[in-house]
């Protein structure tokens, strides 16, 4: 495993900050300024937490990877080929994995943010041994990444 074992206490603190499980997809009926930046905050919070317990395999065979930082799941692309299993996205990572460990992908095309969901990103440009937050957070949508950068995403409310 390249990282520490999915650590439960990670994500816990941020389960009654996020609080929605699934895809990245629900709409918030009202979100106020102070909310989304809490929330902002505890999705880069939860990013910067994950990069810290990270570790590199040096035996995998991936080229790129997405791993996901929140508390539920995140819509994952495997190739941008314009057709994906569920419309926009082609599997749901579960909350502290990665496509590498979860699916098996040597290489990863992005991820999808639903509706009224945006994320925070931390872009590693070396296999995952060393992060950086990527400027700036990505709203709804398809978010595609090159063949050599992974990233740690964690997406809230926005």
């Amino acid at each position: 495993m390249r990282h520490l074992k999915r650590i439960a206490l990670l994500v816990l603190p941020f389960v009654a900050v996020l609080g929605l499980s699934g895809v990245a997809n629900a709409t918030p009926t009202h979100v106020d300024g102070s909310t989304v930046a809490s929330s902002r905050t505890a999705a880069l919070a939860e990013a910067e937490s994950f990069a810290a317990h990270f570790k590199v395999d040096a035996t995998a065979t991936y080229t790129n990877f997405v791993s996901n930082a929140w508390t539920g799941g995140l819509g994952v692309i495997h190739v941008q080929d314009g057709s994906y299993t569920y419309g926009t996205y082609d599997a749901v990572l579960p909350a502290s994995d990665d496509t590498f460990d979860t699916f098996g992908w040597s290489t990863t095309a992005g991820w999808y943010n639903g509706p009224g969901r945006c994320s925070s990103m931390l872009r590693s440009d070396d296999g995952g041994n060393s992060w950086t937050q990527q400027f700036p957070d990505l709203g709804p949508g398809q978010h595609f990444i090159g063949a050599y950068t992974s990233y740690i995403v964690a997406t809230y409310v926005c």
